[in-house]
């Protein structure tokens, strides 16, 4: 239990949602505040087409994404009142939440320990990959196990 004068915050009373929207406030703040960065945009090279999009659209669509995760979990758990398999939520939380902290840390060992001489070419080849990874780890699997989490929330009898 964390305790700040008034401010108590119990985490075993915190339910996956808020886990979620949580997450989705902090994206919106570090989007927020990384917005007038001189580098502010992301760079996506495939082949040679580059994607420049700039840091708070990014923020904004991660948020969205988050808080649209947290919001399917709080229906099924507190408004349909159903039970959600713990096995697949926890699965679920384990490769959304580490994809950010995944690329949160290569973002800043990328920022403190890779130089280049040539100041006009950039190291965002580790940072491209694993934005990649993580991408193809939340399409192909996480939101997968996540529709499969809430259809059997939702079709599964009410929990007593």
């Amino acid at each position: 239990m964390i305790s700040i004068s008034a401010f108590t915050l119990d985490f075993k009373k915190l339910n996956v949602y808020h886990y979620f929207w949580i997450t989705a406030l902090l994206i919106l703040t570090l989007g927020v505040y990384f917005h007038n960065l001189p580098d502010n945009t992301l760079d996506i090279n495939i082949h040679d087409t580059y994607f420049v999009i700039e840091h708070l659209h990014a923020a904004i669509l991660l948020t969205l994404f988050y808080f649209l995760n947290g919001i399917g979990y709080w229906l099924v758990e507190k408004v349909l009142k159903k039970k959600l398999l713990n096995v697949l939520t926890i699965i679920h939380c384990i490769i959304l939440f580490g994809s950010f902290i995944s690329y949160w840390l290569v973002f800043i060992y990328s920022k403190l320990f890779l130089s280049n001489p040539f100041p006009l070419f950039d190291n965002y080849d580790l940072i491209n990959k694993t934005l990649l990874l993580s991408f193809l780890l939340i399409f192909f699997i996480g939101l997968p196990i996540y529709f499969i989490n809430l259809l059997i929330g939702i079709f599964r009898k009410s929990s007593s």
